[in-house]
């Protein structure tokens, strides 16, 4: 019975551990671009940092309490110097106590 605890017990602290990435790309324009000019477009990615961001309530919503940054898309053109934008992508890593969320956009 210990034995049987004790395995129960390693294998949910290794799923609640475990990293949960979730990315999304949002398709609704699409616009033509040079491919020789691909050299030229330029990545800004700004990223926020919550506690207990891994899951959320239904009802409730988000549970995820800000610690530090900024995933807008205004701050991800600003660190890039893009004026003007292709693409927005957005990507998110969760731990049961820890998420990291951010904005990645692409463009000259």
């Amino acid at each position: 019975m210990k034995f049987f605890l004790r395995k129960n017990f390693i294998f949910s602290l290794i799923l609640l551990t475990s990293s949960c990435l979730k990315y999304d790309t949002d398709l609704n324009s699409l616009e033509k671009i040079n491919v020789t000019s691909l050299a030229e477009i330029k990545r800004g990615e700004a990223c926020s940092h919550n506690l207990f961001g891994g899951f959320s309530i239904p009802y409730v919503g988000e549970t995820a309490i800000k610690l530090f940054g900024d995933q807008s898309v205004i701050s991800a053109i600003k660190n890039a110097n893009i004026t003007s934008v292709y693409a927005i992508d957005k990507y998110s890593k969760n731990y049961f106590f820890y998420s990291k969320r951010c904005t990645i956009v692409f463009g000259k």
